[in-house]
């Protein structure tokens, strides 16, 4: 009697998780069309809203194809769902640990700075900006070349909206600008905009955030 009833129970769960496979819908997911829009993948949801606030993380050589951008993973936060179509902001980007560690050598320092900035539509971004330099270097030097990082990313983006200044940075350019102003001060071998996390976003996206997720509960609600 106990083996039968055990045996119902399972059954009972196999169908249950069938069910909610069933009730299940798949969205595709597209880039935000500061990043040229283009979809990244597909995730499942029994209701819009519910992909509301997901985060995916994705490479950036998935968008560009160019094998140079592997080490270079973006996150994307759902924040409006169209149909069938789930709409991202960019969260965040970061450099894969492997590539990080390939670039540090012996007889070499590295030089981080954590620098916040603040893009003219007001997206307010932190930046861990790594700087290789060419031989060790004294601790004064690296206290230079940590503010020429800083001067130099708050510049840029201060006038820059965010997709021109994730542009630069994902193209290089950012890059290559901070070495430059690095190198005045010390001879650099490489620098990289390591990471960048999103302080705050602008109002204009919050409010479409908050009328996106109450658009979407309005969708799934059965009249």
């Amino acid at each position: 009697m106990a083996e039968r009833q055990q045996a119902v129970a399972q059954e009972k769960v196999v169908v249950s998780k069938r069910d909610t496979w069933a009730a299940k819908k798949w969205y595709t997911v597209y880039a935000p069309t500061y990043l040229g829009g283009m979809a990244v993948a597909e995730v499942p949801a029994s209701e819009p809203q519910k992909l509301i606030g997901r985060t995916l993380e994705v490479s950036l050589f998935d968008l560009t194809k160019d094998i140079s951008h592997l080490p270079i993973k973006l996150r994307f936060q759902i924040n409006r769902v169209d149909g069938d179509g789930a709409r991202t902001r960019f969260k965040g980007l970061e450099l894969s640990r492997d590539y990080i560690r390939s670039l540090v050598r012996r007889g070499s320092s590295k030089v981080m700075a954590y620098v916040d900035v603040e893009t003219k539509d007001g997206w307010r971004l932190r930046l861990s900006v790594m700087g290789i330099t060419a031989a060790r270097v004294s601790t004064s030097r690296k206290s230079a070349v940590r503010k020429a990082f800083a001067s130099a990313a708050a510049q840029k983006a201060s006038s820059s909206d965010i997709g021109s200044f994730l542009k630069e940075v994902l193209e290089g350019g950012m890059a290559a600008e901070l070495f430059l102003q690095a190198k005045k001060i010390y001879p650099m071998r490489k620098v990289e905009v390591a990471k960048i996390k999103v302080l705050r976003y602008p109002k204009s996206e919050e409010v479409a955030r908050v009328e996106a997720v109450a658009e979407a509960q309005k969708t799934s609600t059965p009249s």
